[in-house]
């Protein structure tokens, strides 16, 4: 130790280091002992944690039976989801049989732009400048067999119609500045042949830019093959800033306008046709707005369904005028139209009709007729049922193996009694329950016929007893459970849980922090503190004293040698 003396045996010869850690081992004994004690409480705490914690899991299960989750389960069954499904949304349906005849299902109103927003092309202009939508390339393409070279900046469109027509190809090319769009029909009448556009040496994109490419063919008035182009030339390009867009009805103004009342804010240089749509679908005009591809226009439907129009109003802003809305083809939706059990037409504005049958919401999907059963779930009653007693095996399996011989918490009486006391509750019978079905054993729960004294009982569920006793007497087996005196199986168990398993309960108040077993393991700890400053006494004592024997030790040494001395000057 610090200002001890030590000759570590220099003098005596012995290890006096190894002589001190080993008295200081043998005192040490009793702080192994503590410590073992300690370790032993700190492996009953998590085994405690783990018996309380299946407790509450059976807890949480008889809960379900008090809060009438288990026995208070429907289901509502159509017999043709093609017309209706039906899905319980409310407390206590209304059970029985219901025949539901779908006359009409209701639909949202649609909104159309009345026309193309794209401005017509202008066909006497070189193409690349023309206002056609999709860029031009240069090279050739074929119609017919018949190979056309095409240059964007020097031709207009009118140039390559009037060369189509003029070569060999068997077609006829016209350019129609209303629809912007270009047809080509077989020059002979009656011609039915296909025309066959493009061919594999085709290096510009020609027919694709004027929506010819792929177009659908059909007969025309004078009975030969006609194809016309699948859009107007000029359609806008949505991601383009919307002052950017040539719109067939003039530039968009700055401001704002109302769709359904609400107002939509619109800046020409910084919008596009893409955020002014995600603007209006964002927005609680309860309208969904997008862009139709093939058509050039805007479509604008109703997030309600039901017969009401949708409300354009032009604000600050002509985005309405400029995009055909103020004056668009509305087809208005219909209202749902159905009878229940062969009464009166009733409608709604929706396909979710939840005001008919009680508790229970009937999904409408076409015309038709459905026969509704609204009646107990026994399936989701014997899950419940199975679920409880899987909880009550479980909670039973931990305490025997937590108790059992050399386990952790043999002799614990605490935790072998919680197992007693939870099958002396199942076993019991059942106050307040008049007639038949006041104990678990009558509706076909018990502990089987085989049983394992190794593993202990363990509960079963026989099903079909058990729904042969709820056919029977439903009533009576939902007040065995749980009933209005609270003497039912899972009230008595739950608050019997409820004294052993909760935060207030007499488990939790072991093994909390600060607890019984907290309390042990801080009483064994300050024991070892104290044996710990005693033990460290004795090791400065020790040294000290093997200190003073080797200065003894020295002391004799000299002596002796002195004495030799005196003896060497001496003769006989």
């Amino acid at each position: 130790m610090s200002g001890t003396f030590s000759a570590g045996g220099l003098i005596t010869g012995l290890d006096t280091n190894t002589l001190i850690a080993q008295l200081i081992e043998l005192e040490r004994q009793p702080i192994v002992r503590l410590q073992q004690r300690i370790a032993s409480l700190e492996t009953q705490r998590d085994a405690i944690g783990d018996v309380r914690t299946q407790l509450q899991t059976l807890r949480n299960r008889a809960e379900d039976f008090r809060l009438n989750t288990v026995f208070g389960q429907f289901r509502a069954v159509s017999s043709q989801e093609s017309v209706l499904t039906a899905a319980l949304t409310g407390a206590n349906p209304a059970s029985g049989i219901y025949t539901v005849e779908v006359l009409q299902l209701a639909s949202a109103t649609i909104a159309r732009s009345s026309g193309a927003l794209g401005a017509a092309i202008n066909p006497d202009v070189p193409l690349s400048g023309s206002g056609i939508q999709t860029a031009i390339t240069a090279g050739s393409f074929t119609i017919n067999g018949t190979s056309f070279t095409v240059d964007p900046d020097t031709q207009c469109l009118n140039d390559i119609l009037a060369l189509i027509n003029g070569s060999g190809a068997g077609v006829l090319a016209t350019y129609d500045a209303v629809e912007d769009k270009v047809t080509l029909e077989n020059d002979t009448a009656g011609d039915t042949s296909i025309i066959n556009l493009g061919a594999t040496g085709d290096t510009s994109n020609f027919l694709t830019a004027i929506q010819l490419d792929g177009a659908y063919q059909s007969t025309g008035a004078n009975g030969a093959t006609v194809a016309t182009s699948a859009r107007n030339l000029g359609a806008v390009t949505t991601s383009a800033a919307l002052g950017a867009v040539a719109f067939r009805n003039g530039a968009v103004t700055a401001g704002s306008f109302r769709i359904n009342g609400v107002q939509i804010n619109v800046d020409p240089a910084a919008d596009t046709l893409d955020s002014v749509i995600a603007a209006i679908n964002a927005s609680d005009a309860h309208v969904t707005a997008s862009y139709d591809r093939a058509t050039d226009t805007l479509r604008v439907v109703s997030d309600a369904l039901g017969s009401r129009t949708i409300a354009f109003e032009s604000g600050t802003s002509n985005f309405l005028d400029v995009a055909n809305l103020t004056t668009a083809v509305q087809t208005a939706g219909s209202d749902a139209q159905f009878t229940v059990d062969g009464g009166a037409v009733q409608t709604r504005n929706t396909n979710a009709v939840a005001d008919v049958i009680a508790g229970v919401t009937l999904n409408l999907r076409s015309a038709g007729t459905s026969t509704i059963a609204v009646e107990t779930d026994t399936d989701a009653i014997v899950e419940g049922v199975r679920g409880f007693i899987t909880a009550l095996n479980e909670a039973l399996t931990e305490i025997r193996g937590q108790t059992a011989r050399d386990a952790t918490l043999q002799g614990d009486s605490s935790i072998s009694m919680i197992s007693s006391q939870l099958q002396y509750l199942m076993f019991s019978n059942v106050e307040g329950v008049d007639g038949t079905f006041d104990n678990l054993l009558e509706i076909g729960i018990s502990t089987g016929s085989a049983f394992d004294s190794e593993t202990g009982a363990r509960f079963e569920l026989d099903e079909e007893a058990f729904l042969d006793a709820l056919r029977e007497n439903p009533e009576n087996i939902e007040r065995l459970f749980s009933n209005s005196g609270r003497t039912g199986i899972a009230d008595v168990l739950s608050n019997y849980l409820e004294d052993a398993a909760s935060a207030t309960g007499f488990l939790n108040q072991r093994i909390r922090s600060g607890g019984s077993v907290d309390s042990q393991i801080q009483a064994y700890n300050d024991r070892i503190e104290r044996l710990e400053y005693i033990i460290a006494r004795h090791e400065e004592r020790y040294r000290a004293q093997f200190a003073r024997l080797e200065q003894m030790a020295a002391q004799y040494q000299s002596q002796g040698s002195s004495l030799l001395g005196l003896g060497g000057g001496l003769s006989f």
